[in-house]
Parts: structure tokens; C-alpha cells; sequence
């Protein structure tokens, strides 16, 4: 029966054994005891640590899937199993420690686990405390910016048209520091001007002072003006009109004023284009009058494109003990 040595003993027994002579006296069961003795002590051998200093590796091992047969089998061989760990020794930072847990994968290794994060090496990262700056556009795509929890409410950036035109949607109310919202954008004026219509420069022509949203305007005759908005910035003629003016060619003083009256008249397309439109302005003194001014400022309110008042609808009603002239 074989017997499992160590190879210090197996040396000594093929030597004792198998004596270097041509005496004759080396015997069958000699040479079988001992090659059945070192069949099996090649696993001890192996596992006995002599191939980590006196005898190691030096090339490539590899563990096959396949069985002595040839036949592939990845479920039951080629296997390393470690049930303690493992070591590099070239590694650069902790060479001397082992490894004794396996690696954990792609998807479940803790980032904050890993040591040398600190520094914050990962500067294509946005880092979410606000320490570095980004240092190009920071692009969202179709998506939304909101508080945790929510989908499809906050706000985001929309192209519209052609070119980097972009709109900002915002899906519920503005907020400011003083407490104060604003739930749309309906209140603010869609274009407004103000302008000298006195006539008395420039042959006539009005001299805009400050506008938005206004693409011109034309003396029609005295007191009578042709305001032309930009194209696009209301749907229909029915927007709400605002306007005054002092009546009067001077406004060299607080008195400078004529009473009257600022009318918005005829209001249509320009050049029959839905999206260019314009507003005839009136100035008509208490007199009867018309009258150029020195100051005339007017405010517009209105659909834009796409834009509507909402989902309450106004009532409107008549008294019960109205007198009809």
C-alpha cells in the first residue's frame, strides 16, 4: 500500500532503495513502492507550501473547465477555490496584507467604501456639494429639474425652433425671497412703449423712448398713431390696451398737460400676416379735438401663441333691474 511522504523522505527511500550499483540488487517491489509512493505524495508535496519560496510557479497557470475527457463541464472543475486568501506582493499600497474578501462586482461595490475618494479625483463628476464648478454646459436633455420624489413637475429647458432657441417650462407657481408668487406669466404685458408723438421733430416722425416688443410705430395724421408689434406676440386683435398721454406739443413742466382721451381703435393683421399685427392710438382732447403729445406711454396684454386663460372660465350676467336706455 502506498504511503504519503514528504519529499525529504521519498529522496531517502529512492536512494536507500535504489542504490547507485550494477549489482543486481535493485528489485521490482523496490522501483513499484516507491513510484506508487511518490504518485501518492504529489498532492501533499504540492499543497505543502514548498512552491511558494523553494519551488514556485513561473509560468502561467491555468485551471481548465474542461475534464479528462475533454468535455466541457464549467460547473463541476476548473474551479479555485480560496478558503483563506490571497496576496500580491507587487502590488503598490498594502502588499504585505491579504485579501480575504472576493471582488464584490460592478454593481455592489460601495463608492464611499473605497479609500482615496477624499480627494475628489473624479473631476468629470459633478459634485452634488457644490465644490467644483462645472466647466462647461451642463446639459439635461428632456428631462426635468425637481425636488426628490417628483416626475414631470419643476422646471426644464425646451429648445423651440430653429438654431439654440430655448424656452424655460415651469410646471408650478414662482416663488422670491419676499414670499411672493407668481402662478404664470399672464400679468406681465406682452410689449409696451413709450414715445414723443408731438410732431414738432425729426419732420414729424415719433421718437420711441423705451419699448418691448414693439416693431414700430407711424404718425397717421395729428393725434392719430399706428402702433405694429413684433411678429408672433399675439394670436388674435383681442388683447387689452392701456395708454395716456399730456395732450400738448411741451412737457417742460408738471403742468403741462391737456385733459384727453387715449383711444385704441381699429386693430387688424399687417399685410395680412396672423402673426404681424397693429393698433390704431387716439389722442382726443375734451374739446373734440385730436392732438399730438410730447409723452405718450401704452401697455398691451394678451394671448401669445399656444397660450390660453385657463381651466376657470369667467361668468357673465346682466342685473335683474337694469334700465336700457
Amino acid at each position: 500500500m502506498a504511503t504519503i511522504k514528504s519529499s525529504g523522505d521519498l529522496v531517502s527511500s529512492i536512494s536507500t532503495d535504489m542504490a547507485d550499483n550494477n549489482a543486481g540488487l535493485i528489485s521490482a517491489e523496490d522501483v513499484r513502492h516507491n513510484m506508487e509512493d511518490t504518485v501518492a505524495s504529489i498532492g501533499r508535496i504540492v499543497c505543502s507550501g514548498d512552491m511558494d519560496v523553494e519551488y514556485p510557479f513561473y509560468k502561467t497557470v491555468r485551471l481548465s473547465n474542461e475534464n479528462s475527457t475533454g468535455a466541457s463541464d464549467t460547473k463541476t472543475t476548473g474551479d479555485l477555490v480560496l478558503d483563506s486568501g490571497i496576496f500580491f506582493p507587487n502590488a503598490p499600497e498594502n502588499s504585505s496584507n491579504r485579501q480575504d474578501r472576493p471582488w464584490l462586482g460592478d454593481g455592489s461595490i460601495d463608492h464611499g467604501s473605497i479609500a482615496g475618494l477624499g480627494d475628489d479625483d473624479h473631476t468629470i463628476y459633478y459634485h452634488v456639494a457644490g465644490t467644483r464648478a462645472c466647466t462647461a454646459d451642463f446639459k439635461l436633455g428632456d428631462n426635468w429639474i425637481n425636488a426628490s420624489g417628483y416626475t414631470a413637475k419643476g422646471f426644464k429647458f425646451v429648445p423651440v425652433g430653429p438654431g439654440t432657441d430655448q424656452e424655460i417650462y415651469v410646471s408650478g407657481n414662482m416663488r422670491w425671497a419676499d414670499n411672493s408668487t407668481m402662478p404664470n406669466a399672464k400679468g406681465v404685458a406682452n410689449a409696451w412703449v413709450t414715445f414723443d408723438g408731438s410732431g414738432t421733430t425729426n419732420n414729424g416722425v415719433p421718437t420711441i423712448r423705451a419699448y418691448h416688443n414693439i416693431s414700430g410705430i407711424e404718425r397717421l395724421n395729428p393725434g392719430k398713431f399706428k402702433i405694429t408689434f413684433l411678429s408672433g406676440i399675439f394670436v388674435d386683435n383681442d388683447y387689452a390696451c392701456i395708454g395716456t398721454a399730456n395732450g400738448t406739443t411741451a412737457s417742460g413742466s408738471m403742468e403741462d398737460m391737456t385733459v384727453n382721451t387715449c383711444g385704441f381703435v381699429l386693430r387688424d393683421m399687417v399685410d395680412n400676416n396672423p402673426d404681424l399685427r397693429s393698433v390704431t392710438l387716439n389722442v382726443k382732447t375734451a374739446a373734440g379735438g385730436y392732438a399730438d403729445s410730447e409723452l405718450i406711454d401704452c401697455v398691451f396684454w394678451g394671448y401669445g401663441p399656444g397660450e390660453t386663460s385657463g381651466v376657470i372660465t369667467p361668468t357673465t350676467s346682466v342685473a335683474d333691474d337694469i334700465t336700457d336706455p
